[in-house]
């Protein structure tokens, strides 16, 4: 199965973590996106980095075009011009 790394800054770790982390996670598994690991950086707390188990390499960003998501990506901080990321295979 693919992995999506991302790594991305977000506007305060507290709110992205109660929006996204923890109130988006049922939605993703839905569409079978899997949470293997978000977590903040040591040292910047608002720097964050991710890894999902993903069906296709497409399926975060079809995820994302939803305006429920979008909604929710914009309230939890991310600040999407430093959202980068990689599909990687096993």
């Amino acid at each position: 199965m693919p992995k999506l790394i991302l790594n991305m800054e977000v506007k305060d770790w507290q709110t992205f973590e109660k929006i996204y982390v923890e109130g988006d996670n049922s939605n993703r598994e839905k569409v079978g996106i899997k949470k293997i690991f978000i977590g903040q950086e040591e040292n910047k707390p608002n720097k964050v980095h991710a890894i999902f188990d993903i069906p296709h390499s497409n399926s975060m960003r079809e995820y994302v075009e939803s305006p429920e998501v979008k909604k929710m990506v914009q309230d939890s901080g991310i600040k999407l011009e430093t959202l980068g990321g990689v599909v990687c295979e096993d």
